[in-house]
């Protein structure tokens, strides 16, 4: 017989199961694709730019959705291997029941923030799509960068939840370094 308890902790392992599949799906677009499109691309425009003087007139737009794509989707598996950003000088020298509480703090401010984001980003893609919404020099719709960005910001909410304290791989990477890059 399975109690309430046991229902949610079933659903929480489901969740945290899928959401890091996803995260290291959206960790490779950002270092197979978006990364070294972006190196590319900004290399390609300064070369223009300063040589030729003639850049890429979408250039910027397509740099700032790359660089959006690049980070968005990096965020989740950053939160798991451990390499946000938190104050280490303090968290260092908490005692365990702190770093505890220190870890449902901030994982409770990245649901908050990052629910909220993925949730408005959602809401305002049709409004972006209806419109016709297209970037500065690149006419071309941003809504589903849009869109991307809300299921990056939701699978992020989905591992803060998995995994509280954004350590669970730490140590598993290659050669069993602290932090090192696991591979995928």
């Amino acid at each position: 017989m399975s109690g309430p308890v046991q229902v949610l902790d079933a659903g929480i392992d489901r969740l945290d199961f899928w959401s890091d599949r996803a995260a290291r799906a959206l960790y490779r677009v950002a270092v197979d694709a978006a990364l070294p499109a972006l190196m590319v691309l900004v290399s390609l425009d300064v070369i223009l730019r300063y040589v030729f003087n003639s850049p890429l007139p979408w250039g910027r737009d397509v740099n700032g959705l790359l660089l959006l794509i690049t980070i968005f989707s990096a965020l989740p598996h950053a939160w798991d291997m451990g390499y946000h950003i938190r104050m280490e000088v303090f968290y260092n020298r908490f005692g365990s029941r702190t770093r505890i509480w220190a870890d449902v703090a901030s994982a409770s401010a990245g649901i908050l923030f990052f629910g909220l984001m993925g949730i408005q980003a959602f809401r305002f893609t049709p409004y972006m799509s209806s419109t016709g919404e297209t970037g500065e020099d690149l006419l071309l719709p941003v809504w589903p960068f849009m869109a991307y960005m809300g299921i990056c910001a939701l699978v992020l909410v989905a591992r803060l939840i998995g995994n509280p304290s954004g350590e669970e791989h730490i140590g598993v990477g290659a050669g069993g370094d602290q932090g090192g890059a696991e591979p995928l």
